[in-house]
């Protein structure tokens, strides 16, 4: 039996096992935060549903966890499915959401070009990047968003990125892209991945 380390809505740690994922499996409402996000790591197709119907009502994150969960499943007509549930989501951020993983999930280029994109919204562009945080499992493509990304923040070298406070808004975004930094070198051994590492860490390097 598989044990899953998960976030409920309070942004508390708990464990989710796949006992816990059968019985949640059985009901027909929707899940909770932290069965999304358990269902996540688990990739079950047997919760796709769930997930589905996960997506809508009024706890904002639940939404978010059932989106990252389908984003990880990775799984054909998710992407369509968030965009026309986004168009009738009257949570603006929730929605936003719902377009930047749809974005990912039409491949890590279309999620580059839209960041690179300098009329993006300001807001998808950082969506777009905390797409990763989640249990995505990631392309070389991942690496060389995460890298374009770490370079725009460090250089401000897109029109939004000049607006943003050093130290309350680039800050953390940095932070974050570091910490993403330390996930991938422990999970990963593929050649492609490494090297995205070692770049990311020039680049941090370079901008200290």
């Amino acid at each position: 039996m598989a044990i899953y380390e998960a976030f409920n809505g309070d942004g508390d740690g708990v464990v989710v096992s796949d006992v816990d994922l059968d019985h949640a499996a059985r009901d027909d409402g929707p899940f909770t935060t932290e069965l999304a996000d358990a269902a996540a790591q688990a990739r079950r197709t047997d919760l796709v549903e769930h997930l589905r119907r996960s997506l809508v009502g009024d706890d904002r994150a639940r939404k978010l966890a059932a989106a990252k969960a389908l984003l990880a499943w990775g799984g054909r007509g998710a992407g369509k499915l968030l965009e026309s549930t986004a168009v009738s989501e009257p949570d603006t951020v929730v929605a936003k959401s719902f377009i930047a993983v749809a974005t990912r999930l039409r491949g890590p280029q279309v999620a580059l070009e839209r960041f690179d994109d300098p009329d993006t919204d300001p807001q998808l562009a950082r969506l777009l990047v905390s797409n990763y945080n989640s249990h995505l499992r990631l392309e070389s493509g991942d690496i060389r968003f995460l890298i374009t990304a770490l370079r725009h923040y460090l250089a401000r070298s897109l029109p939004w990125l000049t607006k943003l406070r050093p130290d309350t808004e680039l800050g953390p975004a940095r932070s974050a892209l570091l910490q993403l930094l330390s996930a991938l070198a422990e999970h990963t051994d593929e050649d492609d991945i490494v090297t995205g590492v070692k770049d990311l860490r020039a680049a941090l390097s370079a901008g200290s």
